[in-house]
């Protein structure tokens, strides 16, 4: 784990008497929740949220019933400290059990009691707050809450908007840093100020008087002076792009993406008919040389059956022969030897008449079978010399056909090649125009700062001489771990991704994260969430070093799921067509060494991903396996 103070979560479990406990691991890196609807996936965080001192109710679920302690075990890093958090399901204060890894080993150790609030605990006690956050290296940090200097302690409750994202604020159009529902926007801004710079409110004791808040006044202007100049210079650096209209800063809407996706369809159809007049190509190849070695085989059999043909004719001539011979024995067999001229009796080796008669019969009938077999062979040779004649002509006219495709090829390569190359250059005009708009943007937003910073009243007493929220320059460099986060992830076409200090946002390629599809909100929130923990590591600052993710990938949400959060848009259903999915749990996995991450769905995860995560599904009441977070009622 990180050598940052953290906390990392280890087992989350519920006791109660009679009841068989129920209870959940965490992996060190990732855990993957997901499965049916109603078995208690967002109960966790819910469950979370609670013992780490939520002032709301338990939120219990018809499966809880019955059940009376909540644990929460986690270990303290670098120590290495296993500690225990116990609570009552009906509320009130929080057990802290030092050594104690789950609630087994609880049960046997001493405890100490703490407050849920902050600052609010008994006489003589202390807040869990106010434990953890002393382990995290905060101590006593006052946040101003408005602009007149009205100040409030941070508290451990302060992260769980970056450490609990549930799913209606993953999903929701309001801004990240929202605290809770009561919340005020100044609060939100300057405890997210502290969050990312750690930096508190503690010296703030009045509104500055009026030459303070002149020179204040005049160090801002100058600073955003300097920044807009920058900015000028950066949109010098972007040739306006002949396809795109633009009109005060901004382009017509839809033109470029427009023109690029028809483009875009050509230039596809035209690769698709090129690889698959390669695929026509390459199995004409395997059917001719299939031909080839069918007629190889037949020639090789006429070879054989011409020699055999030879070998039948040999040995009818020898029978012949033979028969022949028989024939001359018995024909001079009572004559003189017609050699030595003998009688027939002085011949000393007579021959005897029927074993003559037996050889010549057997050479007939010898004669006349194999004479039926050169007729069976010559028959098959016949049929076979016919058979490779037919091969040879379907081979000339699969030839033909390979010859017709190979000019067709010929002719679509260039076309394919110009296509690709007029497309490619056309994205980079469009990336241009699209990094210049933003550039744009972007001046224009600390042109409005200035003029909001020029019309700033600086007499006495007055409240607007207060700084809400973090600086510019803050903003632009966890824009940019945004940025590359979503480029870890894979996410398509990251052009520039820009803090937006108005609506407390980020916007990606121009556009604002509440402006899309809830999908795509859910994947930019999780990328906020995320990159915040990153730039907390990144720059030495305090994060408990845990977060919750509820339903992060919608955008990968199939029919079932329709009547709940709506069908995929059109941008929606191209994103889900991306290896994203796959690649934020490479990525959430990558992080082991400075975080912890836990993730709820509702979809099923890519194939094969136990080797980055601890994946545990949950079946719900009619399915096979683990149903829920607490064993069935039924």
């Amino acid at each position: 784990m990180t050598s940052a103070p953290a906390m990392r979560l280890t087992r989350l479990s519920f006791t109660g008497k009679d009841k068989e406990v129920a209870a959940v691991d965490f992996a060190r890196a990732v855990s993957l929740f997901y499965g049916s609807s109603n078995a208690g996936k967002s109960f966790i965080l819910k469950a979370v949220d609670y013992i780490l001192g939520s002032g709301d109710p338990f939120p219990g679920i018809e499966q809880s019933a019955g059940y009376e302690h909540v644990f929460l075990s986690f270990v303290l890093e670098p120590e290495g400290r296993p500690v225990t958090l116990r609570r009552s399901t009906r509320g009130g204060d929080i057990e802290w059990i030092e050594g104690a890894s789950d609630e087994v080993s609880a049960a046997s150790m001493p405890s100490e009691g703490l407050g849920t609030r902050h600052g609010k605990a008994r006489k003589g006690a202390t807040s869990l707050s106010e434990k953890l956050l002393g382990h995290l290296g905060v101590h006593d940090a006052k946040i101003a809450v408005t602009q007149a200097g009205k100040k409030d302690t941070f508290s451990i409750r302060n992260f769980m908007p970056y450490l609990l994202v549930d799913e209606t604020s993953m999903l929701g159009d309001e801004s990240p840093l929202r605290q809770h529902s009561r919340s005020m926007s100044g609060a939100d801004k300057n405890l997210f100020r502290f969050i990312m710079t750690g930096m508190d409110d503690s010296s703030i004791v009045r509104v500055q008087n009026s030459n303070e808040a002149k020179t204040s006044k005049a160090a801002k202007a100058e600073l955003l002076e300097t920044m807009i100049t920058e900015a000028e210079a950066r949109i010098a650096r972007f040739p306006e792009s002949f396809l795109i209209d633009f009109v005060d800063g901004k382009g017509s809407d839809g033109v470029e993406d427009e023109v690029l996706s028809s483009l875009g369809d050509t230039f596809a159809e035209a690769q698709t008919k090129l690889d698959r007049l390669r695929v026509d190509r390459r199995n004409l190849m395997i059917d001719i040389d299939d031909v080839r070695d069918e007629a190889s085989e037949i020639d090789t059999s006429l070879m054989r059956y011409g020699d055999l043909e030879k070998t039948f004719i040999s040995d009818i001539r020898r029978l012949k022969a033979i028969e022949e011979g028989g024939y001359f024995l018995l024909r001079f067999d009572d004559q003189p030897c017609p050699v030595c001229g003998a009688e027939p009796g002085n011949q000393h080796r007579p021959h005897e008449q029927g074993e003559l008669e037996r050889q010549h019969q057997a050479s007939v009938v010898e004669i006349a079978k194999i004479e039926r077999d050169i007729k069976d062979l010559r028959e098959l040779i016949v049929s076979l010399t016919a058979l490779i004649e037919r091969l040879r002509g379907r081979e000339r006219r699969l030839k033909e056909t390979l010859d017709n495709i190979d000019a067709q090829i010929k002719a679509a390569v260039p076309q394919e090649a110009s296509l690709r190359r007029g497309y490619l250059d056309l994205q980079s005009k469009f990336n241009q125009a699209r990094l210049r708009s933003e550039a744009i943007a972007a001046r224009d937003a600390l042109q409005r700062q200035l003029d909001e910073v020029k019309k700033l009243k600086t007499s006495q007493g007055r409240a607007e001489g207060i700084t809400m929220g973090i600086a510019p320059t803050v903003g632009h460099e966890l824009s940019m771990v945004v940025a590359d986060v979503l480029r870890k992830w894979e996410y398509p076409r990251v052009d520039g991704v820009v803090w937006n200090p108005e609506t407390d946002d980020i916007q990606v390629n121009g556009h604002q994260r509440r402006q899309n599809g809830k999908g795509v909100r859910a994947i930019y929130h999780s990328a906020l969430k995320v990159a915040v923990l990153i730039y907390c590591r990144q720059k030495s600052l305090p994060h408990p070093g845990f977060v919750f993710l509820d339903s992060p990938l919608l955008t990968y949400r199939g029919p079932l799921l329709y009547e709940k959060y709506g069908e995929l848009d059109s941008y929606e259903k191209q994103l889900a067509a991306t290896p994203l999915s796959r690649r934020f749990y490479e990525h959430l996995s990558s992080l082991a060494g400075i975080g912890q991450f836990i993730v709820v769905e509702n979809t099923d995860p890519p194939s094969g991903i136990e080797s980055l995560a601890r994946v545990q599904a949950f079946a719900g009441e009619n399915g096979d396996g683990r149903q829920g977070l607490f064993p069935s009622l039924t």
